[in-house]
């Protein structure tokens, strides 16, 4: 039985049902039931459970390092590297050497085939390991521009450590390989479950109320779910029959969700957009929505989005964001505007206003998501696995 190491180590967490969260989980599972001996690491507390289900058969390790103080001689190393910068972020440093000597106790009688870091500091904690010939796959979660567009040398030096570096969208490849030109570097989507036609949205219908849908934390800077309530705000009286539902992560930016909260109450859209927190019900919300709009910057493989073009909802987006110029194509299954709120509420308004329109979207959104599988993207994680393993 080979067995694989996925460390997701940092200040991020199990507990958080994002969507690193969910990939990190579902592939536990997956390999687990493909006869792989599974091993999560994290920096969690003891007794932390898992937002998304955990099968039984995977390991877990917590390590009990996300909060841990920082002691005077490494702030005053970050003090001095914020003049100089002559290292990576001193104090991330100092924690993946503090997991990998933890995690060394747990695992040092077990031999492990290949290891996977969902983060930087995953990746730090790999190379510290100390495991010589044990194959390091890099992953990123993200758009290339935002992770390593700012990054210092020696953040590209640990990535360039690995065997594999792993991005979600064909455009990232080449940009991965400006920052690493030295790397191995490949595509891997995230995974997509299939929706049955049956279980899809019913667009083909008209009702009495329709529903404009986001998914994602709040989140000023990435998610920007202001421009959706700006754009809302531009339309509402047009569209008596129109309203919002924006749902999030509790573990958000709290002040923004407070300036959303005033941002509505200043629109007087307090019946007509709702700020509804967390929900496990996901697919549902979605099912019986008719637009999904996603104002996003930039992403890595978003997966609220996927899903709900996986269930035949066209998505409203910007052309700009990264994986999201990817994933919607204009005109086909969903509509890509230019920046800003204006143009975003003329991009909702092009759906709102004719529901064949939507309908047809929706059945290419839908078709557009079936290159992304589960079946399929697993396959491509095992073909990797057992080449870097067997090589």
């Amino acid at each position: 039985m080979k067995t694989l190491l996925l460390l997701y180590m940092g200040k991020c967490s199990i507990t958080v049902g994002a969507g690193t969260e969910r990939v990190l989980v579902n592939m536990a599972n997956e390999f687990v039931n493909r006869g792989y001996h599974v091993i999560i690491a994290t920096n969690d507390d003891a007794g932390s459970v898992p937002f998304f289900p955990l099968d039984d058969r995977v390991t877990l390790i917590t390590l009990g390092l996300r909060l841990v103080k920082m002691p005077f001689y490494i702030k005053t190393k970050r003090e001095i590297n914020r003049i100089f910068h002559f290292m990576s972020n001193p104090f991330e440093l100092w924690r993946a050497g503090l997991s990998a000597r933890k995690l060394n106790t747990y695992i040092r009688d077990i031999k492990i085939d290949c290891i996977v870091g969902y983060t930087q500091e995953s990746v730090q904690t790999a190379n510290l390991l100390g495991m010589t010939g044990i194959p390091v796959i890099a992953m990123m979660h993200n758009a290339i521009r935002n992770l390593l567009g700012h990054a210092d040398a020696a953040m590209l030096r640990e990535r360039e450590k690995c065997d594999v570096m792993q991005v979600l969208m064909p455009g990232f490849v080449d940009q991965a390989g400006q920052y690493l030109p030295h790397t191995h570097i490949i595509c891997i989507p995230n995974a997509v479950d299939y929706v049955e036609p049956s279980n899809r949205a019913d667009l083909q219908s008209s009702k009495d109320a329709y529903t404009i849908i986001t998914v994602g934390r709040l989140d000023p800077v990435q998610k920007r779910t202001h421009i959706l309530i700006e754009a809302f705000a531009l339309l509402a009286k047009q569209y008596p029959h129109w309203h919002v539902e924006i749902y999030s992560d509790t573990d958000g930016d709290f002040a923004y969700e407070k300036r959303l909260r005033q941002q509505i109450a200043d629109s007087h859209l307090q019946e007509r957009v709702f700020l509804e927190g967390r929900t496990t019900k996901v697919q549902e919300k979605i099912r019986k929505s008719a637009i999904f709009a996603f104002p996003s910057a930039y992403e890595g493989f978003p997966l609220a989005l996927t899903e709900a073009m996986a269930s035949g909802i066209p998505a409203v987006g910007f052309r700009s964001a990264d994986a999201v110029n990817e994933l919607i194509i204009d005109g086909e299954n969903g509509v890509l505007c230019d920046d800003g709120a204006e143009a975003f509420a003329a991009g909702l308004k092009k759906i709102m206003d004719n529901q064949s329109l939507r309908a047809a979207m929706g059945q290419k959104a839908a078709i557009s998501m079936e290159p992304y599988q589960s079946s399929h993207i697993w396959d491509m994680w095992d073909y990797l696995f057992q080449k870097l393993i067997h090589s």
